[in-house]
């Protein structure tokens, strides 16, 4: 009995071990990460394939019944 204690000692450990990591502290700023996303977004183009993919969408969702 004295081998399995020490085994869930040491599980114990690594799990307390391991839970120390989610509190650490990051500073997030979502609005910037959102204007970075964004622009981002724009300079690479995909807006107008988002624009002209809607239109084709649209144009064979009115041709189909």
């Amino acid at each position: 009995m004295i081998y399995n204690a020490n085994i869930l000692d040491l599980l114990e450990i690594k799990i307390l071990s391991s839970c120390q990591l989610l509190a650490q502290q990051v500073d997030v700023n979502l609005w910037s990460d959102v204007q970075k996303a964004w622009s981002n977004f724009i300079e690479c183009g995909q807006l107008w394939a988002l624009l002209v993919g809607l239109v084709i969408g649209w144009m064979v969702k009115s041709i189909l019944p």
